[in-house]
Formats: C-alpha cells, sequence, structure tokens
C-alpha cells in the first residue's frame, strides 16, 4: 500500500488510500520530554518476536493457495508482508504470485486457520519450534517504565484472542508472574476498531491514548513502533514516535519517526534517556 506526504502552507500531510482515500495532518510532536507520563508500544515486532509465527502460517496460506507445499518467500516479498494488516499482506501477495483477487476473503481465511493452529499448539505446548518470543531488553525495558511511574500501554493489530496467547507466552519467557492484561496500564487490540481503520489510521493510538491511559496532553507520551504504518499512526494521532526496526522492516521508511529510530532496540531507548524523569 502506497502512501504519500506531501506539505501544504508549511503543514505536513499523508494520503493514505485504504479502505478510502483519507488526507491526514501530520501534527508537530516534540523531540523530548520535561515530563513523561506514558509509553506506548506497538506487540508484533517491537515488544514480541512473532515474525516467525506470521510468516509460517502465510507461508503455509501459499502452500496451499498455489498446491505447492515446498514454498518458499523470495527475498523480496519480506518488506512486503511484515509491518502492515493482514489484508494487505494478502493482497501483496495475491498480486505477486498470480493468485485470484476474487478470493481474497479465501485467502485470508486460510490464514487465520494456519495462524490460529499454530497459536494454539503454542498455548498447548505442542510446539518444539520457538516462534514468539520477547524482543531483546525488553524484560529491564518494562521494569524502568515501573519503577517511574510511567504508564505503558500495548497495542496491536492482532487481535485480542491472539494477544492473549502470545503475551502469555512472552510473559513466561520473561518470567513475570502476573497476568499481562494487570502488569499494562492499557490494552487494544483489532477488534475495538476494525481491520479496515488499523495502522496506518491513528484509532489504535487515539483510543489508547484517550480512554486506556486517560492522557490529557500528547506531548508527554511517545510510541515504540517497528513498521512505516506504526510511525504513521502513532505521528497522525499526534504523538512523538521512536523507530525499533528488525531485520525484516529496516528496510522500511521511518522518515516521521521523529525520536531517532534506535537499531539497538528498546536497550537504545534506555540509553538515550528518551524518558529521563
Amino acid at each position: 500500500m502506497k502512501r504519500r506526504i506531501f506539505t501544504e502552507n508549511d503543514k505536513q500531510y499523508v494520503i493514505v488510500p485504504t479502505p478510502v482515500r483519507t488526507r491526514y495532518l501530520i501534527p508537530e510532536a516534540p523531540s523530548s520530554f520535561d515530563e513523561l507520563e506514558a509509553v506506548m508500544m506497538d506487540m508484533d515486532g517491537s515488544t514480541t518476536d512473532t515474525e516467525k509465527l506470521v510468516l509460517e502460517a502465510m507461508r503455509q496460506m501459499m502452500a496451499e493457495a498455489l498446491g505447492k507445499p515446498e514454498f518458499r518467500f523470495d527475498r523480496d516479498d519480506f518488506s512486503n508482508i511484515i509491518g502492515d494488516s493482514t489484508t494487505n499482506h494478502v493482497k501483496y501477495l495475491v498480486n505477486r504470485y498470480n493468485l485470484d483477487a476474487g478470493q481474497l476473503s479465501f485467502y485470508i481465511d486460510i490464514y487465520y486457520t494456519e495462524y490460529h493452529r499454530i497459536l494454539y499448539d503454542i498455548r498447548g505446548r505442542k510446539m518444539k519450534d520457538i516462534l514468539i518470543e520477547p524482543v531483546p531488553g525488553l524484560g529491564p525495558f518494562l521494569a524502568t517504565l515501573k519503577d517511574r511511574g510511567i504508564k505503558v500501554g500495548l497495542v496491536t493489530s492482532s487481535l485480542k484472542k491472539e494477544a492473549d496467547i502470545v503475551m502469555a507466552e512472552v510473559f513466561h519467557l520473561l518470567d513475570i508472574d502476573v497476568d499481562y492484561e494487570s502488569y499494562y496500564d492499557g490494552v487494544i487490540a483489532a477488534d475495538e476498531v476494525g481491520e479496515a481503520f488499523l495502522k496506518p489510521h491513528p484509532n489504535l493510538y487515539i483510543r489508547m491514548a484517550e480512554e486506556k491511559l486517560c492522557l490529557k496532553d500528547k506531548k508527554k507520551a511517545f510510541v515504540i513502533e517497528d513498521s512505516t504504518a506504526g510511525i504513521l499512526a502513532a505521528r497522525i494521532a499526534g504523538f512523538a514516535a521512536a523507530a525499533v526496526p528488525h531485520h525484516h522492516t529496516q528496510g522500511h521508511d521511518f522518515e516521521l519517526a521523529n525520536l531517532g529510530v534506535m537499531k539497538g532496540g528498546l536497550p537504545e531507548i534506555l540509553e538515550r534517556n528518551l524518558f529521563l524523569v
């Protein structure tokens, strides 16, 4: 999905073409903080490493759709099937591999069937391969936020039932012996806004800030994201954003990540003292 960023009357805008062509103003956002009240974190890629899980489910979808059990993605595919909505990922693959575009919903159903099958195997401890892991430094990062009294919100374009399994596994691996929802100050998933208006639309971050974290001042919070769509969603919503790319999203456009691109991930955010209060 292409997005066009442009300047008009000294203000910056972006056009998001799906599901309908929408023009958003990109508000100014702080590059430093005199006082910080909250940090909002994306789940897949920024909090957890679930790319192996997502890619395996998508690979199995394509293997079934093409009738090729041995199917493997080309290197160029990865930047187009990581960091956006499932629908946009599948649309890309349907076009790329000359599948029937009229059967898009059918292919998406196959993907979710495979994805949920793998998730339930993980929950039941039936998987030998590790397909879900916390990103490096997540434990100390969350502990620092808690110690400093900074609220933390978890924002995901996944469904809530998917996040429940993923985050339970992450907390198990971190040896954090509490339910993840009681640990975070707010959790919001795709169910609450609908897939049509997921990232790069700002809905998830606006609702997290206003309804879950009860923030009054957008200049006292920032967002951590790993993809172009996520950074756009954060900035359109009016928040500062830090990018934490991984090997599959390092080629994404992070022009609007006004707090910088943290190639060292969460530990680098701590080192830079972005929320020293």
